[in-house]
């Protein structure tokens, strides 16, 4: 009998040590990106899953391909390959908004018609789930209401899926405000949610700020210290409710660019007259004559400068530290935003350099 005790103990025991292993890649892949960034390009020996971004939602709830289906294909001709990866559609993004979705989320017969529509998406290009990116409940256009309708929209589409096997996860905001989300109740209807922990500072701060800091300046204020970086921001979604073997941490594999008002106030926290916009990692990397590179040791990023334009953004030393972060707090893995933003061609050094950093430290 104690034989019998000790054995189910240990497989318990094996099984819980697998279920919260830190083993996730989730690479989000910008559709329209194709051209310069093909889905073939993809290192699926890395990714765990690929994340097609983004399908839309009509007012009905069905959901909207807009364009053609040519990615679509060749994403699942990488799955023919790589038959462990597995495809999710993501619906939503920022450009999508939250009216449509709030609209969805308050209908029954609109959720019920959403998550037909999934499955028929799903069997049709033989994907392995689907990603809800609703940027935000009860903002944006949305209603009070959406907190209750999100978690609801959840339980529709989990049933569903659930049943023909198929995954559901969400990607959310790196805060997890009360009016939006109803966390635990959102985690037991998901398999991971994908916290987007990057864009924590923008140029209407008037000043220089990290694109996704691991940990807080000293300069940060008490708000920004408990909020604005992406140790804070996962403790926060962990204390809501979420269990540390859902939360995925998100990866910037971009920066933001900023034009400083004086070229020689350059570092974190000086003044600036405005946004020079987003760039890629494969576009930052190769900025090196004339340009000044430094690290920041309090919130384990770089940022780089020259002239009037300053960069925050994260490299293969900064994606270290957070993977191993992921790895220590036991988190189910990491994501980025986008697998497309990463070099490729290995033209500063490394092919896929930040992907296979994730690589070498997860």
């Amino acid at each position: 009998m104690f034989k019998l005790i000790f054995i189910l103990s240990v497989g318990y025991l094996t099984f819980q040590y697998a279920s919260a292993a830190t083993d996730k890649v989730i690479c989000y892949y910008q559709s329209w990106s194709s051209s310069s960034f093909a889905p073939s390009d993809i290192d699926a020996n890395i990714c765990t899953h690929v994340n097609y971004a983004f399908l839309g939602i009509k007012s009905d709830g069905s959901l909207r391909l807009d364009g053609d289906d040519n990615v679509i294909k060749k994403l699942s001709a990488v799955k023919k390959k790589h038959s462990k990866l597995k495809l999710l559609f993501s619906v939503g993004g920022w450009s999508e908004g939250s009216s449509t979705f709030s609209s969805v989320a308050g209908s029954s017969t609109k959720k019920a018609k959403m998550a037909s529509s999934a499955i028929e998406f799903l069997k049709k290009y033989k994907f392995d789930g689907i990603d809800i990116d609703w940027e935000y409940p009860a903002k944006r256009g949305g209603k009070s209401a959406d907190k209750k309708n999100f978690v609801d929209m959840l339980k529709v589409l989990r049933k569903k899926l659930k049943a023909k096997g198929y995954l559901l996860t969400v990607a959310v905001g790196s805060g997890p405000e009360s009016d939006s989300y109803d966390v635990s109740k959102i985690a037991q209807q998901v398999d991971f949610i994908n916290v987007m922990t990057y864009d924590f500072h923008g140029a209407s701060e008037g000043k220089t700020g990290q694109n996704a800091p691991l940990y807080a300046s000293s300069k940060d204020s008490k708000w920004e210290k408990d909020n604005a970086n992406c140790a804070a921001a996962m403790k926060n979604w962990k204390n809501k409710g979420a269990p540390t073997s859902k939360l995925i941490l998100g990866l910037a594999f971009y920066g933001h660019s900023y034009k400083l008002k004086n070229s020689k106030n350059h570092n974190l926290g000086d003044p600036i007259s405005g946004d020079n916009g987003q760039l890629a990692y494969s576009q930052i990397c190769k900025l090196k004559d004339g340009w000044k590179e430094v690290w920041d040791s309090q919130q384990k990023v770089p940022y780089k400068y020259k002239g009037t334009t300053w960069i925050g953004f994260d490299n293969p030393r900064s994606i270290k530290e957070k993977v191993k972060y992921a790895k220590k707090q036991k988190f189910g893995g990491v994501m980025m935003w986008a697998v497309d933003q990463d070099d490729k061609s290995g033209s500063c050094g490394t092919k896929h350099a930040l992907l296979q950093e994730i690589k070498k430290n997860l």
